[in-house]
């Protein structure tokens, strides 16, 4: 009688389930007057920030952007994808999370780093100028 009355219950809330996405498509999911396509869009460091960050090269498979940072300024926060990182000049930056976390990174130049992509804001915490460069992969072409 248990067994019966449990796969009852999971066919309804699959169907349920089913029957909602259906019916009501994410993007319907919240009217545009109550959140915006812009709200929910990625916040590219290189339009948050055009005085640090400079795009280097762009094609349709990478895009290189090169971060340059005086002692102790910051950028705000903002949304990083997938990218490696190459310090060029002794990088030692705070990240900070927009939950607070913060955790303090420091390559010495020349160094590579894989990054993973999330949002943050950044310090650098060396007393010299810092330089980096962020090189996103971009999604593979299904043409080849």
């Amino acid at each position: 009688m248990y067994d019966r009355g449990m796969r009852l219950l999971l066919f309804v809330t699959l169907t349920l389930s089913a029957y909602g996405q259906t019916r009501f498509p994410p993007e319907k999911l919240f009217p545009p007057d109550i959140v915006s396509p812009e709200a929910l869009a990625r916040r590219d460091p290189l339009k948050i920030d055009a005085q640090h960050y400079r795009l280097d090269f762009e094609n349709e498979h990478v895009r290189a952007i090169r971060l340059t940072l005086k002692a102790d300024e910051a950028v705000p926060m903002h949304d990083d994808v997938d990218a490696l990182a190459v310090c060029i000049q002794e990088c030692h930056l705070r990240f900070t999370w927009p939950d607070g976390h913060i955790q303090d990174v420091h390559m010495e130049s020349g160094e590579t780093r894989w990054l993973y992509g999330d949002t943050h804001s950044a310090r650098n915490l060396n007393t010299n100028p810092m330089e980096m460069l962020f090189i996103e992969v971009k999604a593979a072409s299904k043409d080849r």
